[in-house]
């Protein structure tokens, strides 16, 4: 017989169970755990570090390659900022798709053109390609 000061243990293993379940959600899902955005290579104490190229460092070594257009190790550099950006852009979070995966393919294709054998950008390019493929519409060229 139940009395008021007696609580029913039924059920009690599937309440945490959904605790513990809410909780992990709550830890994977919460704003900004979990989740690492691309801020290039991680420092030695842990911590990200902001990229080392940005728009206007992309534009001033487009600038230098474009009077110097043979300069194999500046083509690299401008193939890896080109990437480097492009990446920004694409895992940016606060950016919604429409505003960042156009620009950023256009980056990778950029670092492809001057390196063939960039593979991050190779990979980026094909996971954004494959994003319009799958929502069914033309790859911006």
């Amino acid at each position: 017989m139940r009395g008021p000061d007696r609580v029913s243990c039924e059920g009690e293993g599937e309440m945490r169970k959904v605790a513990w379940l809410l909780a992990v959600c709550w830890t994977v899902l919460a704003p900004g755990a979990g989740v690492v955005a691309f801020q290039g290579k991680p420092k030695a104490g842990g911590a990200a570090a902001a990229p080392k190229y940005d728009e206007a460092k992309l534009k001033a070594l487009e600038a230098k390659l474009a009077k110097s257009p043979k300069d194999a190790k500046l083509k690299m550099e401008v193939a890896e900022a080109s990437y480097q950006v492009g990446a920004g852009l694409m895992y940016n979070e606060n950016l919604p798709p429409m505003m960042k995966y156009r620009p950023a393919l256009k980056h990778f294709r950029r670092a492809l053109e001057l390196n063939p054998k960039h593979v991050k950008a190779a990979g980026d390019k094909k996971t954004i390609e494959d994003i319009y493929k799958q929502m069914g519409r033309p790859i911006p060229q």
